[in-house]
């Protein structure tokens, strides 16, 4: 029995994607591997040649899964197409985000037989024990999968638990490709799922992923495995959780774990802006968060405006987002902030504040971090994804609808798509003029987009001039910019 898992292209160039690891896919392997199917992990987005492993995987494997977001499923559906061509006899699952949100108009496809709906490490290998012995079970059994009958109606089984972190082996690093883990930039773990907060845009509110998390003393075990590896060597390290932070005890135990045991690595993480305060994250704290190695902390800090942050659910204040700031800095840590814009009902006056918030925040510190404003995308569920329904917007009905919007755009939908924004360009356009002009130049040179050092520092020098005028209509110059440094695939 032989279990491939693919993660998919995404539709921008290998170029501008970061070198690091899927590592929901390498914990889904480590799963099984520890469950004793033989598993194999390839990864389109990363691995510059997989297309010919790939197809001599697909010819020996019983069982095929593919991790897929919505800027994946153009290259999905072709590898699926694939698969059925080259092994007519395996069995396709797609599983990840897209499929999670959208079940049923995904396992409607013909390419696709079953989809898994949530966290897939219980689902999958059910479904690869049904392969085995298909006398034990029936696919109907097995929570958390949608699946086609036999008149061709959709199937949703009843929903899957989820699972403890106690129940989910520490990553097998061996299992990912070489390639990946010889030129990895930064390693990504997962000391916790899910979060405990009730934001109205995120994905863990509406599938109801509550937070879990790894005891400190496997996390501290999982952080020498890691060390200890060749190829890891003078690389940071990510705890790549929605909430870090959440039980200050657990962390606090982690932190002096990785002074205590000498295992200190450069790392960085997630935390809410209202967490650096006097009674949870204060000065003390902070300084052993620093000396155990953390370089960054993460914030969702999404808007400026007061209104727009209540509209979110979000919890935190203005002011929090800039003490959180200076706290950080204080401690010699680089704070980074995301933000987004061209919300329902956002006015002109909102994204102002978000606009002179970004300003007071970069005007502390070359060293803070701005990430977007990103275009608001819904995601289906809750009551800011009513209000898109109401203002007009139409999801796509299937997964071919899905393949056509998501061929030319670089992060799930664009903002054209949505009838609320008034100015598309000015929402689409925001996010590079504050990368490129928020910033210290020798920051925005360093900038992950892959380019000429001349085309940087020529956009460069427009949007310093834009972010100084505040000045963002006739967005030519960013236009160009895409066309000529991002490299996005185009299709006809």
């Amino acid at each position: 029995m032989k279990i491939l898992l693919v993660n998919p292209p995404f539709n921008i160039s290998k170029d501008n994607y970061d070198s690091s690891i899927s590592v929901g896919l390498l914990c889904l392997a480590s799963f099984l591997d520890k469950r004793g199917f033989s598993v194999k992990i390839i990864d389109g987005a990363r691995q510059k040649n997989y297309q010919k492993t790939l197809e001599d995987e697909i010819l020996n494997s019983d069982l095929i899964g593919f991790s897929v977001m919505t800027t994946q499923t153009s290259e999905a559906l072709e590898l699926s197409k694939k698969t059925r061509k080259i092994n007519p006899r395996a069995l396709i699952v797609w599983g990840g985000l897209h499929p999670t949100l959208f079940p049923s108009s995904t396992v409607e496809h013909p390419f696709c037989d079953l989809v898994v709906i949530g966290e897939g490490e219980e689902t999958l290998l059910e479904i690869a024990e049904f392969l085995q012995n298909r006398a034990l079970l029936s696919v109907k059994q097995i929570p958390g999968l949608a699946f086609k009958n036999k008149e061709g109606r959709v199937i949703v089984t009843e929903k899957r638990p989820l699972m403890k972190m106690s129940e989910i082996p520490l990553p097998n690093w061996e299992l990912e490709p070489k390639e990946i883990l010889e030129n990895i930039d930064i390693i990504p773990t997962h000391t916790s799922r899910g979060c405990p907060h009730k934001c109205a845009f995120c994905v863990n509110a509406i599938t109801k992923n509550m937070w879990r998390s790894r005891e400190s003393w496997e996390v501290l075990e999982d952080i020498r495995i890691i060390k200890s590896k060749r190829y890891f060597q003078g690389k940071p390290l990510r705890f790549w959780d929605e909430n870090f932070f959440v039980n200050k005890k657990r962390a606090e135990e982690i932190i002096d774990g990785m002074i205590e045991k000498n295992i200190t690595i450069p790392w960085e993480t997630t935390v809410r802006a209202n967490y650096i305060k006097k009674d949870f994250i204060d000065d003390r704290f902070l300084a052993k968060i620093r000396k155990s190695g953390c370089y960054l902390l993460s914030f969702g800090a999404e808007s400026g405006s007061p209104r727009v942050l209540r509209k979110l659910d979000k919890d935190i204040t203005r002011e929090e987002i800039i003490n959180s700031a200076r706290s950080c800095l204080r401690h010699g840590i680089i704070p980074q902030y995301s933000f987004m814009v061209g919300l329902p009902e956002e006015t002109k006056e909102d994204v102002k504040m978000t606009l002179s918030l970004i300003d007071e925040l970069v005007r502390l510190s070359d060293r803070v971090q701005i990430l977007g404003p990103q275009p608001f995308r819904p995601y289906p569920g809750g009551t800011l994804y009513e209000e898109c329904l109401k203002a007009g917007w139409e999801e796509p009905k299937s997964l071919e609808e899905w393949v056509r919007v998501a061929r030319n755009e670089l992060n799930y939908l664009r903002p054209k798509n949505f009838p609320w924004v008034s100015n598309p360009d000015f929402v689409e356009s925001l996010e590079a003029y504050v990368r490129f002009g928020a910033h210290s130049v020798e920051s925005a040179l360093g900038s992950t987009v892959k380019a000429s050092r001349f085309l940087k520092l020529a956009f460069i020098v427009l949007c310093k001039l834009r972010w100084k005028l505040k000045f963002f209509a006739f967005p030519w110059d960013y236009k160009l910019a895409k066309k000529f440094i991002t490299r996005q695939k185009v299709y006809d």
